[in-house]
């Protein structure tokens, strides 16, 4: 049963939200959110400034040296993400790296700090990449920092082949987004360490089409993924080659233009095409899609018209941010469904090739990956809450039958035996069960078993306050699916999580971001749209069905 007054309480905290998301809106018609500080972010920046020119980036270099004192625990970690005060093995060791390659008058005790917060997690062989040769991805990066910067034998640093670049692009393309960093630090790596003849020779054949192709994904604003995380390592592992000084040259000032004004960074500039579709949906829980012109002709105008070579893909797909962004399914299946709220219709030229553009990377299996088909990368794997936000975006527009239907084979498969589903891209299970869940409600499919077990498993992992996690952006993920389930808006889960987003908005109309985004396995990060935005779409719909004004 609905508490008296938690519907004018609901409806007060949605306008609320409704106005402050309105306000924050950009001249051109998108949105730009804020993304968590990020002791990984700022303290690989360090070091590829400092070694890039140390005295040119004096003062960029001590902004970030600031916020990293100011920001370290008193255990002597450093946290992922400032929005979350636990510190973490990652953070800690680029932050110490940061301190190391700079070399300031207080680094020998913020040094000391963190080695004794690495021997209380288990040692500084718990760093991911740290033990043993690891993977050739992201979790070697800080095993090559520290030998970068003297903290680990140079000898030990995780080799990357930059030979990769003489495989077969289907197989070479396997690296995904990762790639940017392997070729640039192993460019760095074929010219400082040692390496027998066939390997040296190969080293040299596959340089040049190394830098070429580093060339071609850094954007007219000297971006790489719009990460200044990997612009960092990019930087870092040239200038220390002696190579390629215009890329150099880019990924320098792209620093320097996305360092805060606190002196930090965070691991992406923003997420502001994502958090665009996002703002649409929540606003059209609310009616409220009036005077957004702008916003569908500016994503119509961030949409890739051309192929994106660098990795093969067609035309037709859309990234999380322009311009140096690239095309993947999540975002492309949300600006297909934000431009059919926006009043597309299904012959128009965009929405004809966003959806080929999905059709075309479907899995094998009948899952999506983000770019690389029946890839097994990273953060570039068959991903249940892909797969389901895809199947909306198609079903939405009325194509993919059959691509649909092998979909929801492939997610009924990755379920485990209580029900939930992994998510890539967020911690837990709670977005991914709940993504799935809706996915089955849009299609009219809440009876089967995969659905009925994803609804039992998100009622039984509410906690007894009424959030799940104690995160708005949990709290609001499970709400939705649940009430676009069938669930009733007077059922008790449903009434408790209500209750629970409403009392957790701040005064100003939004709420606390948490650190539930994953970007490369365990680094964090929050956003403060992606929670503002849900929670207000789950308000919004409670809000309809429970036949409030």
């Amino acid at each position: 049963m609905i508490a008296a007054g938690l519907a004018a309480r609901a409806e007060a905290a949605a306008t609320r939200a409704t106005e402050r998301l309105r306000r924050r809106r950009r001249a051109d018609g998108g949105w730009t959110d804020r993304l968590s500080s990020s002791a990984v972010a700022t303290g690989l920046a360090v070091v590829a400034l400092a070694r890039a020119d140390r005295t040119a980036h004096a003062r960029p270099i001590a902004a970030a040296l600031d916020w990293l004192r100011a920001t370290q625990g008193e255990d002597g970690g450093w946290s992922d993400a400032d929005t979350d005060p636990p510190a973490s093995r990652s953070g800690t060791a680029f932050a110490m790296a940061a301190f190391q390659a700079a070399g300031p008058a207080d680094a020998a005790p913020r040094m000391a700090a963190g080695h004794r917060f690495l021997a209380a997690a288990g040692g500084a062989g718990r760093i991911p990449g740290m033990r043993g040769p690891g993977p050739r991805t992201w979790p070697a990066a800080a095993a090559i920092v520290w030998s970068l910067v003297g903290l680990r034998e140079p000898e030990r640093q995780p080799r990357q082949p930059v030979e990769v670049m003489l495989l077969p692009p289907r197989l070479r393309h396997m690296v995904s987004i990762a790639l940017p960093g392997v070729l640039a630090l192993g460019v760095m790596q074929a010219r400082l360490l040692p390496a027998g003849r066939p390997r040296r020779l190969l080293q040299r054949l596959a340089e040049p089409r190394a830098l070429a192709w580093l060339r071609s994904v850094q954007g007219p604003n000297g971006g790489i993924e719009e990460c200044p995380m990997l612009v960092a390592l990019v930087l870092l592992g040239l200038t220390l080659a002696g190579a390629a000084g215009d890329v150099r040259a880019r990924c320098a000032g792209y620093l320097l233009a996305t360092q805060r004004p606190d002196g930090s960074w965070a691991v992406d500039r923003d997420l502001e095409v994502a958090v665009t579709t996002y703002a649409v949906q929540a606003l059209a829980e609310r009616g409220g899609l009036g005077g957004l012109d702008t916003t569908r002709d500016w994503l119509l105008s961030t949409q890739w018209t051309g192929p994106f070579r660098p990795l093969g893909l067609p035309a037709g797909g859309w990234a999380w941010a322009v311009p140096s962004g690239w095309p993947e399914s999540d975002d492309t299946a949300a600006a297909l469904a934000a431009l059919r709220r926006l009043g597309l219709s299904g012959d128009h030229p965009a929405v004809r090739a966003g959806t080929r553009w999905l059709l075309a990377r479907q899995n094998r299996d009948g899952s999506w990956s983000e770019w690389v088909r029946n890839s097994s990368i990273l953060n570039d794997r068959p991903c249940p809450a892909v797969t389901a936000h895809v199947v909306m975006a198609l079903h939405g527009w009325g194509v993919g039958g059959p691509a649909v239907a092998r979909a929801l084979r492939s997610v009924e498969a990755a379920r485990a035996a209580d029900g939930s589903l992994p998510s890539v891209w967020f911690r837990g299970r709670v977005h991914g069960t709940a993504r799935v869940l809706e996915a089955f409600a849009a299609l009219g499919l809440a009876g089967r078993p995969a659905a009925a077990g994803a609804r039992r498993w998100l009622l039984a992992s509410q906690a007894a306050d009424g959030s799940w996690s104690g995160t708005a952006e949990e709290t609001a993920w499970a709400l939705f699916a649940l009430l676009a389930v069938g669930e009733p808006a007077d059922a008790g889960p449903v009434v408790r999580a209500v209750s629970w987003l409403v009392g957790a908005q701040r005064p100003e109309g939004r709420w606390r971001p948490s650190p539930v985004g994953l970007y490369f396995d365990d680094l964090r990060y929050a956003s403060d749209l992606i929670c503002d935005t849900h929670a207000l779409r789950a308000l919004g719909r409670w809000l309809r069905l429970a036949g409030a004004p």
